[in-house]
């Protein structure tokens, strides 16, 4: 059994282990565009060049940007409107079931309902598909042996 209350720093770093990987290419796609522009540059495509590389540049500024200032915004907001995540959470599991309860909600479902888990050194997320995932804060758990318990039924089921 694993129980706790998801903080607004927790929810902040789930969104930004969730979007890691996205924004991991279109930083590396927008970099690659300033490359190209300064190559352009280089052998005088002058305005094809400069528009590469400002776009590039203030494109993964602004990826980063978003990341960092406008996302920790949001996530306050949404914490102030949405009292769910203000709930205390008990997760207990078998080999076959996860079971969640809350004053909000109480929920069984099968391990092989979820599509896949991902992992940071704070928290894992255990996806229903793609964009929809629950998080589990690793101070939740009491210790290696229930993450590995954990970690072990989950990607069973992930595949």
């Amino acid at each position: 059994m694993i129980s706790g209350i998801l903080t607004q720093e927790q929810h902040l770093h789930a969104l930004r282990l969730h979007r890691r990987k996205t924004i991991k290419v279109l930083v590396s796609i927008l970099l690659g565009c300033a490359v190209i522009g300064i190559l352009a540059l280089a052998v005088g495509h002058h305005f094809s060049g400069l528009v590469l590389v400002c776009g590039g540049v203030g494109g993964a500024i602004g990826a980063l940007a978003q990341s960092r200032l406008a996302l920790p915004r949001q996530v306050a907001r949404i914490h102030r409107q949405q009292a769910s995540l203000h709930a205390h959470y008990t997760y207990t599991w078998d080999e076959e079931w996860l079971n969640v309860a809350s004053e909000h909600v109480q929920a069984k479902r099968r391990w092989s309902d979820y599509t896949k888990l991902r992992e940071s050194d704070e928290l894992f997320l255990l996806y229903h598909s793609d964009v929809m995932f629950e998080v589990f804060p690793k101070a939740w758990f009491n210790g290696q042996a229930q993450m590995d318990d954990f970690r072990r039924l989950a990607p069973q089921s992930a595949g």
